[in-house]
This record gives C-alpha cells, sequence and structure tokens, in this order.
C-alpha cells in the first residue's frame, strides 16, 4: 500500500500565536481525561520558573486536522495545564487588581474545550473561575482539574507581580513544535512518543497506539481504515470512562492483565500482545475483538464498583488482594452469576481466604485459573464448580501441603489463641474494622463501608508502646503489650494527638471518638493485663466466627 504524508511540520510556533491563529482546539472522544497531579504540576512550574524569562520549549504537539478544528493527538496535557495555569495567574491578576483581558481574550474562551465529560467544571473553572461553588465531582479528571488549579492558584498567589508578568510571558512564547496531520490512520504513527516532563504512556496506551496503527499498515483500503480506526476509538471513549468510573478499585493494569489473561491466556504487556497478534491471520479483526473484550470487561468492573455498597463487596477491597479475587468478580458480573446463594458463598469465601493468606507468607495463587475455567466454561464448569473449588482452597489452601497438621485450616484460631504479637497494620486494622462494625450493627448505627474512610484510620496502643511515666515488666510486653486487645482503631490525625501517653490522658481523648468499640475502652478506669485479656478474648471469639467457613 502506497503511503501518502499529510503531515505538515512548523518548528518555531510559540502557545500564543497557536491561540491567536486557531479557531477550535479540542481532545478526541478516545484519548483518556486529565491526568496530572501534583508532581506534574509542580514540575510545570519550577520548570516556568527556572527559565527567568529566558526562551522556553514546552514540547511536540500533534494535531488531527478536520477541517477548521485542531483534534490534540499529542499533548493534551500540557494544553490543558497551559489553559489552567494562565487561568490561575488571571484570577491572582484580579485579586491584586491588575488587568488580564488580554490573557481572558486569548485563552479563556471556547477556542479550546476538553473532553464532553469534563467541560462544564473545566469551562466554569478557567472562565469563570467559580471554584469555590463546586461541592461534588463526577469523574477523578475533574476532581483533578480543580486540584491543578487550586494548586497553582495558591502558588502563584505567593509571587510578586514581577515574577508573574516574567512567567506568563514565558509560557506565552514557549516554543513548540506542531504537526498537523490530516489522515486519521496516519495519527497512529506516533505511538512510541513519550513526554519527559509529563506522565509516561501506560501500557494500555502504548498498546493502543500499536494496535491503532496496525490497522493501518495491514489495511489496503485507507477508507476502510479510517472507518476501523473510528470504531476503535469510540469503543476507546468509553473504556477510558469506566477506568475512570472504577479509580481507587480497579487500577488500569489490574484490568489489562485481568482481561489479557482471561480472554487470550496471556501477560498484558506489548511484547505479549505482538506476540499473540503475530500468530494470528485476521490481524483487523482480532485488533478490534480486543478492543470490545476490554471495554466489555471494564463495564463490568464499572458495575461491580455500582454495588460496593454491599458490604459482602466492601469487605473484599477492605481485605486487600494477597489472591486475585478481582479477577472471580470480574468473570461473574461478566457472565451475570451475581446473584444468589452460590454467589454470596463465594464472596465470604474469598474474604475469609484473602484474611488467611495474610497471615502466612504465600506464593501460590489460583483464583486466575479457577476464573479461565469458570469464564470459558472448561470441563463444565459451572457457578457451583466454582463456588466448591474456592471452599476447597479457602479451607485448605492452595498447595496440599499447606494445610500440613490442618495449619492453614486452623491459621486464623492459632493466630489469636497462641500468637502474642498482633500490632500489624496489614492484619490487625481489617479485624478491628469488622468488629467495630459488628458492634454498630447491634447498635443500629450502620456499618462503616466507606473505602476512603478506611484508608483515613492507623492503629495505636490503647496502653502505650514507650510510656514516659511507667515501666513494663518483660512479662507485659512480651504478652500482653501488643495483643489486639491492646490495639485501637484512629484516625491518622487522632494517632499524632496520642502519641506515648499514659492511659489516663487517653482515655480522656477516647471520650472525642465516634467509634462504637471506643465504649468499652471509656468505662475502664484503669488498663491493665485483665482489661486487655478481656478485650482481646471479646475480639478473638468475633474474629473466630467471623470467618468460620463450616456453614459455608
Amino acid at each position: 500500500m502506497e503511503t501518502v504524508t499529510t503531515t505538515e511540520n512548523k518548528t518555531a510556533e510559540s502557545i500564543k500565536s497557536l491561540f491567536q491563529s486557531a479557531e477550535n482546539i479540542r481532545i478526541p472522544a478516545y484519548q483518556r481525561a486529565y491526568s496530572w497531579e501534583d508532581k506534574q504540576c509542580s514540575q510545570f512550574l519550577e520548570d516556568l520558573l527556572e527559565q527567568k524569562g529566558k526562551r522556553y520549549y514546552l514540547g511536540q504537539f500533534l494535531f488531527e486536522k478536520d477541517g477548521s478544528i485542531l483534534f490534540i493527538i499529542d499533548g493534551q496535557q500540557r494544553l490543558t495545564t497551559t489553559i489552567l495555569f494562565l487561568s490561575a495567574i488571571a484570577k491572582v491578576y484580579d485579586s491584586k487588581g491588575k488587568n488580564f483581558e488580554a490573557i481572558r481574550a486569548t485563552y479563556l474562551t471556547d477556542v479550546f474545550k476538553t473532553i464532553d465529560d469534563d467541560h462544564v467544571i473545566f469551562k466554569k473553572i478557567t472562565q469563570k473561575h467559580l471554584v469555590s461553588i463546586i461541592d461534588d465531582t463526577e469523574t477523578v479528571s475533574q476532581r483533578r482539574i480543580i486540584e491543578a488549579f487550586n494548586y497553582f492558584e495558591t502558588e502563584l498567589a505567593k509571587l510578586d507581580e514581577e515574577t508573574l508578568d516574567l512567567i506568563q510571558m514565558t509560557l506565552e512564547n514557549a516554543v513548540i513544535s506542531t504537526f498537523f496531520i490530516s489522515n486519521k490512520v496516519e495519527a497512529t504513527q506516533v505511538f512510541e512518543y513519550q513526554n519527559n516532563r509529563g506522565k509516561e504512556l501506560s501500557r494500555f496506551e502504548v498498546i493502543k497506539a500499536y494496535l491503532m496503527h496496525q490497522i493501518y499498515i495491514q489495511s489496503n483500503d485507507n477508507k476502510q481504515a479510517n472507518n476501523d480506526i473510528a470504531e476503535i476509538q469510540s469503543i476507546i471513549s468509553k473504556t477510558y470512562r469506566y477506568i475512570e468510573a472504577v479509580e481507587g478499585y480497579f487500577t488500569e493494569n489490574e484490568l489489562l492483565d485481568n482481561c489479557c489473561n482471561l480472554f487470550y491466556n496471556i501477560n498484558g504487556n506489548i511484547e505479549a500482545i505482538k506476540e499473540k497478534l503475530n500468530k494470528t491471520v485476521d490481524k483487523t479483526e482480532w485488533i478490534k475483538l480486543f478492543f470490545e473484550n476490554f471495554v466489555e470487561l471494564c463495564h463490568s468492573a464499572k458495575s461491580i464498583v455500582s454495588n460496593k455498597n454491599q458490604s459482602e463487596i466492601t469487605n473484599l477491597f477492605f481485605v486487600g488482594n494477597e489472591a486475585n479475587w478481582k479477577i472471580i468478580l470480574l468473570v461473574l458480573f461478566n457472565k451475570g452469576d451475581n446473584k444468589g446463594e452460590a454467589y454470596g458463598k463465594i464472596l465470604k469465601l474469598l474474604e475469609v481466604l484473602c484474611f488467611k493468606l495474610k497471615l502466612g507468607d504465600y506464593r501460590t495463587d489460583n483464583l486466575p485459573s479457577l476464573a479461565k475455567n469458570y469464564f470459558r466454561k472448561a470441563n463444565g464448569c459451572n457457578i457451583e464448580k466454582l463456588y466448591n473449588d474456592i471452599k476447597h482452597s479457602t479451607d485448605f489452601g492452595f498447595q496440599w501441603y499447606w494445610n500440613n497438621n490442618d495449619y492453614f485450616k486452623n491459621i486464623i484460631n492459632n493466630y489469636f489463641d497462641n500468637h502474642k504479637h498482633h500490632y500489624n497494620r496489614n492484619t490487625i486494622k481489617f479485624i478491628l474494622w469488622q468488629y467495630e462494625n459488628s458492634l454498630r450493627i447491634k447498635n443500629r448505627s450502620g456499618a462503616l463501608l466507606d473505602k476512603d474512610l478506611y484508608n483515613t484510620y492507623t492503629i495505636e496502643h490503647i496502653k502505650p508502646q514507650n510510656p514516659t511515666d511507667e515501666e513494663y515488666t518483660e512479662e507485659f510486653k512480651k504478652n500482653f503489650l501488643q495483643l489486639a486487645g491492646n490495639l485501637a482503631l484512629l484516625t491518622q490525625s487522632q494517632n499524632s494527638k496520642f502519641g506515648n501517653k499514659s492511659f489516663n490522658k487517653k482515655s480522656e481523648l477516647f471520650q472525642d471518638t465516634a467509634l462504637s468499640s471506643y465504649t468499652e475502652i471509656r468505662e475502664k478506669s484503669v488498663w491493665t493485663e485483665f482489661e486487655i485479656a478481656e478485650r482481646h478474648k471479646r475480639i478473638s471469639e468475633f474474629a473466630k466466627q467471623y470467618f468460620d467457613t463450616s456453614n459455608l
């Protein structure tokens, strides 16, 4: 196939001349949303300050020309940040009573628009500076846009007017290399480009660009290739929205790895994708199906997160990823088997299994194999078979020798009955959280199911580790100090107040905590071996019942 190059290169353009000449600059729907965080924003500001008014190179920008519209193929993070930065300067100028009309007229217009999901917030912030009245955000990228603007406004407000004028001039006159492409397919040829001042391309972005470029390579019909690319772009747009909707619960790499494992039995990296594609006859259809499979699995993840208010699901996010329980949930939701008795039992078994794995240094994880058998209906595998396999793994472990002398079966009981050191945030925090929830349910005050709230808590010793007004016996330090009965949940901010204070001082601070489990601490006037052992017994009896699988 003959390639017609339609790329025009302008190497000496500036940000200011770009915005003065462009009619419409848009971000294609298939691009990822705004992803810069403090690290990238801080580097952006630092770079500008370092120039001290000297010529500054902002990097390469690639656009696809479609009539009067320039679609940003590469450089959208930097361009979005540029507008946020100039808008923050404008707001600071306004607070100082300085005219900023030139900035408003050139940059704070509808010439530049971000993706549709975020543009209302973006416009409100950049053109109207209405940040404080925004009470909620619908996407993670909206939150990042707000945080970037607030960061720039805060930092720029610290600078004098002369410095502000200097960095404004530096940014507006920043040199950019601009490339304009008039063919959708040829835009895919920039997939290896990375901006060393931004975020490196994710694994999915590298794979996405490579496969889209392969559509071009494999096709003998430019028109059909363009149609295929447009179809893939639409799918990718949905994929990014789903990925953003599950941020904090599933990572992009987790979804990519699980998709490649389930559908193709490969790892989610570019080398494995290339090898698989090279062995495929109809490469174009394989590529299109890859994106369809990935968006399908990302939608399943979104459905899981939409059900996070179900305690059985939230508890899994609390307990952690010692085994890949997420791949089990993804296939259950994908197949529509996310209801019924077997489904409910599987969720509880996965929680117990993952906690058991926390207590030992285990490397094997058979859950992906079980998930693939169920996903592909291998050997007639159905949800009952999946349940039985997970039940066996939960009771006896993934390897036969794990349960020598019933070790794995009794690992939780042994943890409480024979271990004297429970001060391990990775394990005891989950126990204390579920203990708290059990008390709240009894008190009808409602379980705590907020993952962000869970992440704010840490562990505090009720009787301090290193007291300043008391000396412990060796027996107390060995048998009572680190018991679960002497440990309590505290937010990280509260923890700094408690420090190594004595129990008498801490008991006053405990009055200000809202957790139900503090009632049994507040009612005590002293905190000795007896009180610790008594509370430890309550917690251990709760845990043994909570993790009991005999009725599952």
